[in-house]
Parts: C-alpha cells; sequence; structure tokens
C-alpha cells in the first residue's frame, strides 16, 4: 500500500482528497500546513507528496525541494487553484486545476506512483 503525504492550508480540502485516498486503498498522512509535513517527512517515508501550491510558509514548490533533500526521487502532484503561475520543471513533478474530481484525484496519483517505479 502506498504511502501519501497530503499537504494543504485549508481543512476540508485535505479531509475531503484523504477520504478519496484512503477509499482507493492508499495509507494517507495529512497535514495543513507544510511546515507540519516536513516534520512528519523527517519521521518516515513517504511514497508520493500530493501538495497545494499557495501555503502560508512555504509555496508547494518549496515544499517539494525541502522534502526532496533527504527523498531526492519523491514524485510529487500538485494540486492547485492557481496553476497558470505554478511553473515547475521538476522531474517527476504534476501540477494539476482545482476544482479536482476524485475519480481524476485517484487516478493521478496511480499514475505518479506507475511513473516513479517505471524505469
Amino acid at each position: 500500500m502506498a504511502h501519501i503525504l497530503l499537504v494543504d492550508d485549508e481543512e476540508a480540502i485535505v479531509y475531503v482528497f484523504r477520504r478519496y485516498l484512503e477509499r482507493a486503498g492508499f495509507q494517507v498522512t495529512a497535514a495543513t500546513n507544510p511546515v507540519a509535513a516536513v516534520a512528519a517527512a523527517g519521521a518516515g517515508a513517504f511514497d508520493l507528496l500530493v501538495t497545494d501550491y499557495r501555503m502560508p510558509g512555504l509555496s508547494g514548490s518549496e515544499l517539494v525541494a525541502r522534502l526532496r533533500v533527504a527523498n531526492p526521487g519523491l514524485p510529487a502532484l500538485v494540486v492547485t487553484a492557481y496553476g497558470a503561475e505554478v511553473a515547475l520543471a521538476e522531474a517527476n513533478v504534476r501540477v494539476m486545476n482545482k476544482p479536482l474530481s476524485p475519480a481524476d484525484l485517484v487516478e493521478a496519483v496511480r499514475q505518479a506512483l506507475v511513473q516513479a517505479v517505471a524505469p
């Protein structure tokens, strides 16, 4: 079972996305701020990061960079309402726009995990 780190500063988004992902069979650790996410990542390994882009403290791209210090190959899915301003040219980072259907979120997570293990 893949372990997902889910980060969004909106508690309602965290709640809904967590439920979608857990129903799809993923283990989910959730944080409502990027500082808590960095702490959670220090306590254990994750297979994928699902994060918002605009958050207080660190942006989604800054969070990806911080977490990749300890886990350079960590794939990430940035889900944001501000997709037009997100310019991430990082490997294994996909940007998706909110609102996002449950099926689209789960499928994007599955694809990111498959691509992360593909040679």
